[in-house]
């Protein structure tokens, strides 16, 4: 092991110490970075100004702040609640159903907001206490908002699938569409996850009813205005009408004039704040990309992505524990790490792994984004569990505890999705 080896392991542990200490990600990604231009030499110190804001002027950034607007319009108006009645109309009637209702509540506005934290919070205000009523334990109602948050960066438009399609120079159209099936099969799985644990238990039983199909056509009818907004974004970017870009504005004024105009659901004075609180969100977020990617520039350089790829490789005896091994690296990362650094640090490491194992670009990035998810509902990092914890008043400990028959499916999910290639690229 050389000299520089040990600097930026040394660097890499003070790093983890000033995240365990709770000083802000982006603060210590620079100051990481930083410390090992200066150690080992290999930048000018120049680079520290340059690369973050060169890797911040990109057209399909835009959509970041945007997707996120649409995300509070969402849930601040009569949508989200739309949705939630549409899910359980469809599962209410079954053992359980009240809880599946919660997991495709999440779903369906995952395709409207592409954020998993506001997808959790949104759901978990209006369901969390209406599964307390019906005799499920607090902690589990929460458990179940924050697992089915997770849906967020995998149904379309998901933030994510932009980041990974900048750092990756993959094509954001085709992940969005890429991640439509996997969404499907991970809700489906949940879903069956809480049936089981019902089954077992005396939490589903209260919130039985009889199968109306009305009700459905009633619901679906009222819904129709949040089941619209992905067929406009899905549907404008692939017949050519706008980019993903393009989309995200588009998607902002079709939720304001939705809101706004046909369900009442928010009026002109709640835009400044809704714009501030995006606006703050979006302050928190770009500044963490823009030293991600500086950090992951550094490392690169250092030539750490090529050798970690190496080293991880030499534990793999075959292309199944290879897979495995790599989805281990994902769930472990993003429960360590914000989901956006996780993406900038470790795709430079897992894409030559991919490509070795013929992995299409769609098809890892679907894969990584299924892996990095289940991270949100495991601590310490656990973005799912804190923002299931705020609307609840439930320990993150207590939900992280209750949340685990929904980790195995996720993780199960998540393997199918490995190593079924079609589900993720069945359109090319």
């Amino acid at each position: 092991m050389s000299n520089n080896d040990l600097i930026v392991l040394g660097i890499g542990a003070l790093m983890t110490l000033h995240l365990a200490i709770g000083l802000p990600l982006f603060i210590v990604l620079a100051l990481g970075s930083v410390a090992m231009i200066v150690a080992v030499g290999v930048y000018s110190i120049d680079i520290v100004g340059q690369v973050p804001f060169t890797s911040m002027d990109n057209w399909a950034l835009l959509a970041l702040p945007l997707f996120i607007l649409t995300g509070d319009i969402i849930s601040t108006g009569r949508v989200a609640r739309q949705l939630v009645r549409l899910g359980d109309s469809l599962v209410g009637w079954i053992t359980g159903g009240l809880g599946m209702a919660t997991i495709l509540s999440c779903f369906f506005i995952s395709g409207t907001s592409g954020s998993n934290s506001a997808d959790t919070a949104a759901i978990g205000r209006i369901m969390i206490p209406t599964m307390v009523e019906k005799g499920y334990t607090k902690s589990y109602a929460a458990a179940l908002a924050a697992s089915g948050g997770c849906l967020g960066i995998i149904v379309p438009p998901s933030l994510i699938f932009i980041i990974y399609g900048v750092v990756t120079s993959t094509s954001v159209g085709d992940l969005f569409i890429g991640g439509v099936l996997p969404g499907v099969l991970m809700a489906a799985c949940m879903c069956l996850a809480n049936y089981a644990v019902c089954r077992t238990s005396n939490w589903g039983a209260p919130d039985r009813k009889p199968f109306s199909g009305r009700e459905v056509v009633d619901a679906l009818w009222e819904a129709r205005y949040g089941l619209g907004a992905p067929c406009v974004i899905l549907g404008g970017i692939y017949s050519g009408i706008f980019t993903p870009t393009e989309a995200s504005a588009i998607a902002v004024v079709y939720c304001i004039v939705v809101e706004k105009y046909f369900t009442r659901g928010i009026v002109s004075r709640d835009l400044p704040r809704l714009l501030v609180r995006s606006g703050c969100v979006t302050g928190i977020i770009a500044p963490i990309i823009a030293f991600s990617i500086l950090f992951a520039e550094v490392l690169a350089v250092l030539r750490v992505p090529e050798r970690s790829t190496a080293f991880l490789l030499q534990f793999a005896t075959n292309d199944v524990a290879t897979v495995l091994l790599m989805l281990i690296i994902l769930i472990v990362g993003c429960c360590l790490l914000d989901a956006i650094a996780a993406v900038i640090i470790l795709m430079p490491i897992l894409m030559p792994v991919g490509a070795r194992l013929g992995f299409d670009p769609v098809h890892l990035g679907v894969f990584a984004m299924c892996g990095l998810t289940i991270g949100f509902i495991m601590p310490p990092v656990g973005l799912n569990l804190f923002a299931a914890s705020a609307v609840s008043g439930v320990s993150f400990m207590a939900i992280a505890w209750r949340a685990w028959p929904l980790f195995v499916a996720l993780v199960l999910a998540t393997i199918v999705v490995a190593f079924v290639p079609w589900l993720s690229i069945w359109f090319k």
